[in-house]
């Protein structure tokens, strides 16, 4: 049986941004003795620390999380209006449906036109949108001239209907493909990181050989060491995020100015509040800095610790955090 082959993943514990600076740091250092290393490895050739900072520009150049799902994240800006103008649409039938057909005959018929799929897809469950649709289409192709004459259904509905099914479906067909084009451009961001920071790691491991009875020089060649230079002043790893948020609220914590977050990303989540909130925070990927809690994610009460990896059909471009109690709670988000 052949092998699937699996979706790359982080390889490396920092952020993007660390991974590229350190990176960069450490092949300046290479460059800077790089006698000593040629004389270790004839794999060390002149000018090799400049083909490598070439390859960390070009990772780096690869889009962020954010350019990466602008496209998805305007489409879904749209498919939400073809969405309130299909139920709309929809709606309107079920008036014209419970005027053509009533009593006991209407339960039958309103099924026939979909009702089933009716309360997911007011959700926003937009496979059962589709089907909805669908589903109210054969309705109208059925009985329109009885919706018509009996049901009060305007002559031109059936079109107006048919308008509002293609342009939902042929917006979603876009959302998604935008979707698929996002997660292939994570990927490749992902394999060029792996591959960059696997080199530079290797690299490093000569380097601490090298300089193994000179203290200072094989300083430069630990990566942790490396990483206390890039990390921001007084916040450890410069990837945790603390503080306070006001009951029943919403709070943005990452974003666009965040290319460390990403698909795959794993965060460490935790309600540093002490005692009851009479409600959890919510932990969630979402679509905007202001959006509420979407269910993708994590409901955490007072003291409760978790990490969490968010897939890619998971991912959204921001992540948000929702008080869902009345009072003050505390919040830590950091990224592994």
């Amino acid at each position: 049986m052949p092998q699937i082959e699996q979706r790359p993943v982080k390889d490396y514990n920092c952020s993007q941004a660390e991974l590229y600076a350190g990176l960069d740091i450490v092949w300046d250092s290479q460059a800077e003795h790089e006698a000593e290393f040629s004389a270790e490895n004839t794999i060390y050739t002149p000018g090799l620390a400049a083909t490598r900072k070439a390859a960390i520009q070009a990772a780096r150049a690869l889009p962020d999380g954010q350019a990466r799902y602008a496209e998805s994240e305007s489409l879904r800006i749209l498919l939400i209006e073809k969405h309130e103008v299909a139920i709309a649409k929809w709606n309107s039938l079920d008036g014209y449906i419970r005027k053509a057909f009533t009593g006991a005959n209407y339960k039958p018929r309103i099924d026939e036109a979909g009702k089933m799929y009716y309360e997911k897809a007011y959700a926003r469950n937009w496979e059962q949108v589709i089907l909805l649709l669908q589903s109210g289409k054969n309705f109208i192709d059925t009985h329109g001239a009885l919706l018509t004459a009996s049901g009060g259904m305007p002559v031109a509905f059936g079109a107006d209907f048919e308008t509002a099914r293609t342009g939902f479906g042929s917006t979603y067909g876009l959302f998604k493909d935008a979707q698929q084009d996002a997660q292939e451009e994570t990927d490749a961001k992902i394999v060029a990181n792996n591959l960059i920071y696997a080199d530079g790691r290797g690299m490093m491991e000569d380097g601490k050989h090298i300089f193994r009875k000179i203290a200072s020089l094989r300083d430069r060649f630990i990566w942790e060491k490396v990483l206390e230079l890039v990390s921001n002043p007084g916040g450890g790893s410069g990837n945790l995020y603390t503080g306070t948020i006001n009951g029943m609220t919403v709070l943005n914590i990452l974003g666009a100015a965040n290319p460390e977050w990403t698909a795959g990303v794993t965060l460490r989540l935790k309600n540093t509040t002490l005692g009851p909130a009479l409600g959890p925070i919510n932990f969630y990927s979402a679509m905007n800095a202001a959006e509420g809690w979407t269910g993708i994610g994590e409901a955490l009460i007072p003291g409760q610790e978790i990490t969490r990896t968010f897939n890619a059909a998971e991912f959204r471009p921001f992540f948000n955090i929702q008080n869902q109690g009345p009072n003050v709670q505390g919040y830590e988000v950091e990224i592994m």
